[in-house]
């Protein structure tokens, strides 16, 4: 299970017994350890939350990128990091599908981590072509029932991304046949929508606003079990499709033997860094929603979100390994 026990008294402790050498550590810079490139929209949140933090702290926090794998390199980087509080993981819900994508993985996200806190979500969206006569999901999943088998696709930023599983979770809860298109980001799928490539996507809301606003795409529903905040007219697909939900997660993990006092302090700060207005509204401006959760319910979430997911890969029989 994950380490997510803290206590007032645990803090209490840690600041009767602080050293010269933690003294040095707490004057080094947080590395906030993104798995995705710079510019991306979970490294634009990541930049938002550590420029947050730094001041609830009162040190500094910078965000260090080191991408490629769906996350798994940057993981992998802070696991084997020192349990001196200096080097942290923002993550995204792509790190509990990893196992199955990447066999030969060096860390586990049970054993090697501790949960800090929930940091938020960031909102997905179905979508169609602008020039498509579907305008809500029932008359979507009624075209896609009427289509020959294996003709209706739809497009995804790739293989065993959490917008190909909803994809799969769609077909899956529809009981209709739907083919992956993976891509290489969120633009691409949008753009290869838009052009008529394929009958819809899952895409990251932010991705789609764009093109949905020049009319080239149209947007059906996020999917989300609520409404995403910003668009509030935008039906989700659980309105159509009970029990429908994907939304990708962003959460902060430490090294596992990071003092559980310092881990304390950290989620306190991220809860009040993701209550100020400013915050709330530049993940709002990337198609997210800010939102903690403490370290021990962020833990449970882990636990639970990774066997849905299981369940999932398992009933669309999917092999990412093949």
């Amino acid at each position: 299970m994950f380490a997510s026990r803290f206590t007032r008294r645990a803090l209490a402790a840690l600041v009767l017994t602080f050293s010269p050498v933690a003294a040095l550590h707490a004057a080094e810079p947080i590395r906030l350890v993104v798995g995705f490139a710079p510019g991306g929209g979970v490294d634009t949140l990541a930049r938002v939350t550590a420029q947050a933090l730094s001041k609830e702290l009162d040190r500094t926090v910078i965000v260090e990128n080191k991408s490629g794998a769906g996350g798994t390199i940057s993981a992998d980087y802070v696991s084997k990091s020192q349990a001196d509080g200096n080097t942290l993981l923002f993550a995204d819900t792509s790190l509990l599908v990893a196992p199955y994508i990447y066999p030969a993985l060096r860390y586990d996200l049970q054993r090697d981590f501790a949960p800090i806190g929930m940091v938020g979500q960031s909102d997905l969206a179905l979508a169609v072509p602008g020039d498509s006569p579907v305008k809500n999901v029932a008359e979507l999943v009624e075209a896609i029932r009427k289509s020959p088998p294996q003709t209706e696709t739809f497009a995804s930023v790739g293989v065993g991304s959490v917008h190909h599983l909803g994809g799969e979770l769609f077909a899956l809860k529809t009981q209709t046949e739907l083919v992956h298109v993976p891509y290489r980001g969120g633009a691409p799928a949008s753009q290869a929508l838009a052009a008529g490539e394929v009958s819809m996507s899952f895409a990251s809301l932010a991705s789609s606003i764009g093109l949905a606003k020049s009319g080239r795409i149209r947007l059906l529903a996020t999917l989300s079990e609520r409404r995403f905040p910003g668009m509030p007219e935008l039906p989700s697909v659980s309105e159509t499709i009970p029990g429908y939900s994907v939304t990708p997660s962003l959460f902060m993990l430490a090294p596992q033997n990071v003092d559980p006092a310092f881990i304390a302090t950290v989620s306190k700060a991220l809860e009040n860094s993701m209550q100020q207005q400013q915050v709330q509204d530049a993940f709002l401006a990337q198609g997210s929603v800010a939102g903690y959760q403490d370290a021990q319910a962020t833990e449970q979430w882990l636990g639970e979100e990774t066997q849905r997911w299981a369940k999932v890969i398992e009933s669309a029989q999917l092999d990412f390994k093949q």
